[in-house]
């Protein structure tokens, strides 16, 4: 039996600082937020637009999940935020395709199919993207199997803890932001490579990042056709 009030205590014990939490997780995957902000007021009229709206409310719900101490839940809106993300790379041009699933009638496109897509289409893509991924911090380039492993898998599951404790992290566990660092690394160095050729449009604060990584090997990037 699950005791509700052990969990109710430990998430009560967290409550109090849900607003730095909150800070602290967006600045986490500020790499992210910049291109989704950035396309959101883009792009408004475009059909795919509420792939965006879901990255934005998935991320949010990640960082109250996280805020409340429950790392398993806020992976897991995490990797919904993945899946909008790069959803909205490929339907953005695709109306009739996005049209088949809002009817239910195709799956959603993955990110690997995804990125399979931009190669395919776009002979830059990989070329940028293997530029990137030599300046990487995150531990693996596709990070999206990092993350699902640790929605199905979490590795306290082996431990010898409490339900109630695994459930829910009291005080939270600041080590997730790592987490939540190398997922937002990995959708911006995606969006990176994809929109490579309008340089003069990224985000203030994506360009100081990207040139700081690439540092003399920027001109290259920016010149890949």
């Amino acid at each position: 039996m699950i005791d509700g009030t052990i969990i109710a205590n430990r998430i009560e014990g967290n409550l109090s600082g849900i607003p730095i939490a909150l800070q602290e997780f967006m600045a986490a995957i500020d790499q992210a937020t910049h291109w989704i902000q950035r396309d959101w007021q883009l792009y408004q009229a475009n059909p795919a637009h509420l792939l965006l709206t879901g990255v934005k409310v998935s991320f949010l719900e990640s960082a109250t999940a996280w805020a409340i101490g429950s790392n398993r839940g806020a992976a897991a809106s995490l990797r919904a935020a993945v899946e909008n993300a790069f959803a909205w790379l490929y339907y953005k041009d695709h109306p009739v395709e996005l049209k088949a699933v809002k009817e239910r009638r195709a799956d959603m496109l993955l990110p690997k199919g995804v990125q399979s897509y931009l190669k395919a289409v776009d002979g830059g893509y990989e070329a940028s993207y293997e530029m990137l991924k030599k300046t990487k911090s995150r531990p693996n380039e596709y990070f999206y199997t990092d993350l699902s492993q640790y929605v199905h898998a979490h590795p306290n599951f082996a431990l010898n803890a409490t339900i109630e404790n695994t459930v829910v992290s009291s005080p939270r566990d600041a080590s997730f932001l790592a987490i939540c660092a190398a997922t937002g690394e990995f959708i911006a160095d995606n969006y990176l490579a994809a929109y490579r050729a309008s340089w003069g449009d990224f985000p203030n604060a994506v360009q100081a990042s990207v040139t700081t990584r690439l540092g003399t090997g920027l001109a290259k990037f920016v010149e890949i056709p």
